[in-house]
């Protein structure tokens, strides 16, 4: 075979893999963007979910790429600053500050966990099967007898009696109660710390920040 035909025969081939490279992107792409779902409420809050949720609730299938975290698909995700980020004191706002005083927690730090943990979509679903606003794994549910996970009252509930409890087994040390929120409760007594974790260390830092913007908003 003489150079011209290993020359046209080597573009061929790299043709071939540039081609079946893209097609496997595309297809990927494809696969992410049909499984997340999309609704603005009429405060024109953008909610998400990776779990088709009923029809009645208004979602929309994307079309688009969507970059998202292990909760849910976020704008928090997209490179947005937190700084940024528009607070919600609106979202199911009666019932978390009915909760929040009922089991003695700040509104404000409650705020600033569902904001983290699902950007206030009751029907987030994480890749490990947590679900709903505070994004409660199975255990958890079962722990505290929630029956409808997606059930925004159940799940806030939960959620808080789950972060009270930790609040109390870590002396109302928030940076504590919040990685054991995260990471669980195990690995905080493991490091007597914050776990070197850096999904949990961020989780920490995001919940604090936004606290303390919930906190200040609301004075």
């Amino acid at each position: 075979m003489d150079v011209k035909k290993l020359k046209i025969t080597a573009i061929i081939s790299k043709t071939i893999k540039l081609t079946l490279l893209f097609s496997l992107f595309s297809v990927s792409q494809q696969l992410l963007a049909n499984n997340i779902y999309k609704y603005t409420d009429a405060n024109g809050q953008v909610h998400y979910s990776a779990q088709k949720p009923p029809l009645e609730f208004g979602y929309k299938r994307l079309s688009e790429n969507c970059f998202y975290n292990s909760s849910s698909c976020s704008r928090l995700q997209a490179g947005r600053p937190w700084s940024s980020e528009p607070l919600d004191h609106s979202s199911f706002a009666d019932f978390i500050e009915r909760t929040a005083s009922q089991y003695e927690m700040d509104v404000a730090l409650l705020r600033a966990i569902i904001h983290v943990e699902s950007g206030f979509n009751p029907y987030a679903v994480s890749s490990k099967g947590a679900r709903g606003l505070m994004q409660l794994m199975p255990l958890l549910l079962q722990t505290y007898q929630v029956s409808r996970p997606y059930d925004y009252q159940q799940n806030i509930i939960a959620g808080t009696r789950h972060m009270a409890y930790l609040l109390k087994r870590f002396n109302q040390n928030i940076s504590l109660a919040t990685a054991a929120y995260n990471a669980g409760e195990t690995a905080v007594n493991k490091y007597n710390s914050i776990p070197p974790y850096k999904e949990t260390q961020n989780y920490v830092r995001k919940v604090h920040f936004l606290f303390k913007r919930y906190r200040m908003a609301s004075r």
